[in-house]
């Protein structure tokens, strides 16, 4: 969960349920029915949907449509596995596309993904956002690259 304000925590309760129903991965998603977004720039939305379409396209998890939102719930029994799996190298990634390499990881996981729709308000955030725009575009394509090509 995001500590500016953006993510209401109030979720985290839908977010357990959902696990305790049989889910190992639950995100809070902005392309969920119900979902909602305040005060966030077209330009971000953008670029939001377009990295929405490429990991879509390039890495479909069945249940997730919402890769880059780090607001998560997770079966314990799930990170155990994936640290198993990949030790140290299981958040291995600097900058904000660490969301989506640990999806990548935990998809060649037997696990249940799910979602439930986030409401998220930007126009609550106080400062500028921390994200290196540039800088985590060029990070998410290098990861693309190498998930998908490099292989």
């Amino acid at each position: 969960m995001d500590a500016d304000s953006t993510h209401a925590p109030d979720l985290v309760r839908d977010m357990v349920r959902v696990v305790r129903e049989g889910a190992d991965v639950v995100i809070a998603s902005r392309y969920r029915p119900g979902w909602q977004v305040r005060g966030v720039p077209v330009q971000r939305k953008l670029r939001s949907a377009g990295a929405r379409v490429l990991f879509q396209l390039c890495f479909p998890i069945r249940g997730v449509q919402d890769y880059t939102c780090a607001y998560r719930a997770y079966r314990a029994s799930a990170l155990r596995d994936a640290f198993r799996r990949y030790g140290d190298d299981f958040v291995n990634q600097k900058g904000f596309q660490w969301t989506v390499d640990i999806l990548l990881k935990l998809r060649e996981l037997d696990l249940v993904f799910c979602e439930v729709p986030l409401v998220l308000r930007y126009d609550l955030k106080r400062g500028a956002s921390k994200m290196k725009v540039l800088r985590t575009i060029a990070g998410s394509l290098a990861l693309v690259v190498k998930r998908r090509v490099l292989r």
